[in-house]
């Protein structure tokens, strides 16, 4: 199939467009101002990475700790955490 073909380009394409977006993050993908943007295309990574969907490429990691480091998802990972606990106790 051709790259011109689908709509997305290639997986390297893709990679790469995604690393030098991460890299220029700073610290998020439009600065100083965390965006929904950040939320869709960092949980995306994070999650890729998590099930070794992508590479864990430094960019991603630097970007997805980053982000991680925030208090509110450190909020939502230690409820998520607690949950987590509930449902081995039942």
């Amino acid at each position: 199939m051709r790259r011109a073909t689908l709509g997305y380009g290639d997986f390297d394409t893709v990679m790469n467009v995604l690393a030098q977006a991460s890299a220029a993050a700073n610290p998020y993908l439009f600065g100083e101002q965390f965006t929904a943007a950040d939320v869709v295309i960092g949980s995306q990574l994070r999650w890729a990475m998590m099930f070794k969907l992508i590479p864990e490429r430094p960019e991603f990691v630097s970007y997805v700790e980053r982000l991680n480091a925030r208090p509110a998802a450190q909020r939502a990972q230690e409820k998520d955490a607690e949950y987590q606990k509930q449902q081995e106790g039942d």
